[in-house]
């Protein structure tokens, strides 16, 4: 017989406390509260603010990363802590996300019907009137290109259909399967930011389990990161850990990879150039140092990239 909740619900907070509340009241209010909310904080000791652990019901469980560990660590500390309970699925949800109260049922329910199913995710929507994709499964593509299916099309012309299989499934609702963590681990750390999802959905690919976008279920990402200029880090941890993902997965060169990159790059190299042409230079340098840090295999954190301003 199981003992305590199925589901173990874990949210990454750093620094935004009223999105992560807004998140956690999202949670408690599902359909089925068969679940245990995690929270883990990133937010470095000091940097100010009230306590989370004063804004939150008393029943979620909150664990202090000690500082900002980067999200897949964040992650595995709270699936580590619901490895110790009987909880059979893992799941991730964004603090700047918001779910719908029927959106854990459709994830479960997929579960149920889909033994082999490893990774569900949901659609992901804008917070805007009427809502438009942002989300509808990952398409990788050549030598590692990622892209969204059905990304800025209203969400009420798109049917949702059967379920379906994708690539990958991004990490603003991640249900994972507690079988899959036993056997390929936990999510990957070195990446820091971006591409960690896709690399852990495609190691459970290969170890035979399947990735799919639950019907019906809905999950509304209100990011704080849009804007006309890229956030430094955005651009850096993008650009670098492509490599390390590409070459990783599809035996890439750096050349195919760079070629791959380059209308990322182009494309945010004119918004820049539109709205703050003075800081062109910066954001040149900022894309050779990502290249050139993915070349040599370096992963991890680096603490320098908020040198790099121009956001």
């Amino acid at each position: 017989m199981r003992l305590g909740p199925r589901v173990a619900t874990i949210v990454v907070n750093y620094r935004h406390n009223d999105d992560t509340v807004r998140c956690l009241n999202s949670l408690q209010a599902s359909k089925d509260a068969d679940q245990q909310l995690i929270v883990v904080d990133n937010t470095e000791p000091g940097y100010g603010g009230t306590d989370l652990t004063e804004l939150v019901d008393p029943a979620v469980r909150v664990l202090s990363a000690g500082g900002n560990v980067g999200f897949a660590a964040g992650c595995n500390i709270g699936i580590k802590a619901a490895l110790e309970s009987s909880a059979e699925f893992f799941w991730l949800v964004n603090p700047d996300a918001v779910v719908g109260r029927q959106t854990l049922s459709h994830l479960l329910a997929t579960a149920t019907d889909e033994p082999d199913a490893g990774i569900i995710g949901s659609r992901i929507l804008d917070g805007g009137h009427p809502p438009r994709i942002l989300f509808n499964g990952g398409v990788i593509e050549g030598k590692g290109s990622t892209s969204h299916a059905d990304a800025g099309k209203l969400d009420r012309d798109v049917p949702d259909g059967p379920v379906r299989d994708v690539d990958y499934v991004t990490g603003a609702c991640f249900l994972i399967r507690r079988n899959v963590v036993r056997q390929v681990g936990l999510i990957p750390e070195e990446y820091f930011l971006y591409y960690e999802e896709t690399d852990f959905c495609l190691r459970a690919q290969r170890a035979g389990w399947r990735t799919v976008i639950a019907p019906y279920a809905r999950t509304w990402h209100h990011k704080r990161s849009t804007g006309k200029l890229p956030s430094p880090y955005y651009i850096y941890y993008m650009c670098r850990n492509r490599v390390h993902f590409s070459q990783r997965f599809f035996a890439a060169s750096f050349e195919e990879i760079e070629a791959e990159l380059t209308p990322f790059i182009d494309g945010w190299s004119r918004r820049v150039a539109t709205h703050a042409p003075h800081l062109s230079g910066s954001f040149d340098k900022l894309v050779q140092l990502a290249l050139a840090d993915g070349q040599d295999g370096r992963l991890g954190r680096r603490d320098d990239i908020s040198d790099f301003v121009f956001a």
